[in-house]
């Protein structure tokens, strides 16, 4: 799958298939997104941008009315919150391509301590959870699922035992 068709089946949820075929927002998505330089640029600055590029795409798309055409035919208002959930679900697709390393690991755990990313937790749970004890990542699964909504994490976090 390509850069811009995994950014597409990202945010089709949120955006529709309607909106993202009539403009380049995935691809220009894509190309900010992983023209990323780990070594040397700033998480939070990614995050920032993605977050602007897809509300003033949308802004300027729907001419401020803010609504668009899900794929369930259904129209929805898109809310300013819901940028910046979309940018960080969209900063996963980044972090999944750090390489597995300890200080990779402890940039990660600054960011993750110092910005409220559910993809920078994800990262350390999955992708570098050979660098946590049994203790950090349960720590990492239960700040997730105490300040996340479950929708956000089912797909990698198992429920807790003793869920209904």
């Amino acid at each position: 799958m390509s850069d811009e068709e995994r950014v597409k089946a990202l945010l089709r949820p949120w955006l529709g298939q309607a909106l993202l075929n009539c403009c380049d927002v995935a691809q220009r998505t894509a190309d900010v997104l992983f023209s990323f330089d780990d070594t040397k640029d700033d998480l939070a600055q990614l995050s920032e941008t993605l977050d602007e590029m897809l509300f003033r795409t949308v802004h300027d798309l729907t001419r401020g009315q803010m609504r668009v055409q899900l794929d369930d035919g259904r129209r929805m208002r898109v809310y300013v919150d819901d940028f910046a959930v979309m940018a960080d679900e969209l900063m996963y697709l980044q972090l999944q391509r750090w390489v597995h390393s300890a200080f990779n690991c402890q940039r990660l755990r600054y960011f993750a301590m110092t910005h409220d990313s559910l993809s920078a937790l994800r990262a350390l749970y999955v992708d570098f959870a050979a660098f946590q004890t049994p203790d950090e990542r349960a720590f990492i699964a239960r700040t997730v699922r105490e300040g996340h909504a479950p929708f956000r994490w089912r797909s990698w976090l198992d429920e807790p035992s003793g869920s209904a």
